[in-house]
């Protein structure tokens, strides 16, 4: 495979290992990658985790159905879902 460049080949090899990894998680690549650039620019920083193809099944119930399916406008963010090992750490 051609790519032109190494910088184009990491580029590509980021995106092929976001396919996989949806795959990997039976989500459909396409859907999945749609929705995260959807989300992406409204999304917190800190909580990017919660985008990964492991989370995004129950992160997407989360959001609202309407907004995600609509291409542009806000999104209403929820509450931060907490992730096992924030489970595992926090004191009980």
């Amino acid at each position: 495979m051609f790519v032109g460049s190494d910088d184009h080949a990491q580029s590509a090899g980021h995106l092929f290992t976001l396919i996989a990894t949806a795959r990997l998680h039976r989500l459909d690549p396409e859907a999945y990658l749609r929705d995260l650039l959807r989300v992406l620019a409204h999304w917190p920083r800190e909580r990017y985790l919660e985008l990964a193809p492991k989370y995004w099944a129950a992160t997407r119930a989360r959001l609202m159905a309407a907004e995600l399916d609509a291409e542009v406008g806000e999104l209403t963010i929820p509450e931060p879902l907490a992730t096992p090992s924030e489970e595992q750490s926090s004191p009980r």
